[in-house]
């Protein structure tokens, strides 16, 4: 089973690689990029595509990962931590409780 998943994630790979050199043989002609007062140099459109979807999935893994990671753990401390006090409040009221009120 391990093998056909490394198989299909290497066919998988290859074939992203192929449809991307493909798109940048077809999309050669320059643009000039303006984004605001920023003025970019001229390069083929393809390599603005491929740019930002490299960019974008660079930034997301970085800031997305770490993120929700933290934010799991932050919540799953403070219910373990609400927990926690429960069961130490019930354990004192438990000491405290007297056998001789019993009938």
């Amino acid at each position: 089973m391990r093998k056909l998943n490394n198989l299909l994630a290497g066919f998988f790979l290859l074939s992203v690689f192929t449809v991307a050199i493909t798109f940048t043989y077809f999309n050669t002609e320059t643009v000039s990029i303006t984004f605001g007062s920023f003025v970019f140099s001229p390069l083929p459109v393809s390599a603005w595509i491929i740019g930002a979807f490299v960019s974008g999935g660079a930034l997301g893994l970085t800031l997305g990962l770490g993120f929700f990671y933290r934010l799991k753990s932050r919540a799953k401390l403070k219910r373990l931590s609400k927990e926690l006090e429960n069961a130490r409040r019930e354990i004192q009221k438990l000491r405290n409780f007297s056998l001789r009120k019993l009938p």
